[in-house]
């Protein structure tokens, strides 16, 4: 299923971005498509750029402060994609660029992919205990806090 799914879009993407390169240059012009196709490139690189330093700098400060940097890792994942899009000519690529790259949309889109990957990794977990049931979200109130007593162990 997922590698029909990537070749249907590795055919289906480049045959898109081409068409909409088609109809802005029938609009404004071969080479002003081209140069706005190389301006939006090149402004989506330095773009890029800067989140990826923000990313770092937000990244150095979690690992001072000894948290985990997860978050941070995957919005350096997020903006070394959008750098790449941004890379590729064409609009369409720039507009999915610029989706990975923005902080706002950045969030979005790192909020769906978390969601994405528990929804996964609960399901993968169930079934690798050969059993598909509901994961339980915290067994803390079920344990019994009766009393303690003292034990001594002989040999």
């Amino acid at each position: 299923m997922g590698c029909f799914f990537l070749c249907v879009f590795f055919i289906t993407f480049p045959i898109a971005e081409f068409n909409i390169m088609l109809k802005v240059a029938a609009h404004i012009g071969f080479w002003d498509t081209f140069v706005l196709c190389v301006f939006s490139a090149l402004m989506g690189l330095y773009l890029a750029k800067h989140q990826g330093i923000v990313v770092m700098t937000r990244m150095q400060a979690c690992l001072s402060e000894g948290r985990p940097p997860t978050r941070e890792m995957l919005d350096g994942l997020l903006v070394f994609l959008g750098g790449i899009l941004f890379v590729l000519p064409g609009f369409l690529s720039d507009a999915l660029g610029l989706i990975l790259v923005f902080p706002l949309t950045r969030a979005l889109v790192r909020m769906a992919l978390i969601a994405g990957f528990k929804g996964r990794l609960a399901s993968a977990s169930a079934v690798a205990e050969g059993q598909v049931k509901p994961v339980q979200k915290s067994v803390a109130g079920q344990v019994d806090r009766g009393a303690v007593e003292d034990a001594e162990v002989l040999d």
